[in-house]
């Protein structure tokens, strides 16, 4: 399994036009995961369909070739 945190302070819509913060995203297994501060993965009606604001922790080169990674 490979896990590396690329983000965090994530502020967000979700697909059901709630706003979540304090997000973090991982990349697990060449897939981008969003999990909320309580470990709860974003996913269904509750994935982010937008990112307002976020910490980035990698390089623009390394977010460039997660954004392109599939969405868990």
């Amino acid at each position: 399994m490979n896990n590396l945190l690329f983000a965090t302070n994530i502020k967000a819509v979700l697909e059901d036009d709630t706003e979540v913060e304090n997000v973090k995203g991982f990349l697990i297994d060449d897939k981008r995961v969003y999990k909320t501060s309580d470990n709860t993965v974003l996913t269904g009606n509750k994935k982010i369909k937008n990112i307002l604001n976020a910490t980035s922790l990698v390089p623009i080169e390394l977010l460039t070739y997660i954004s392109t990674r599939g969405y868990e």
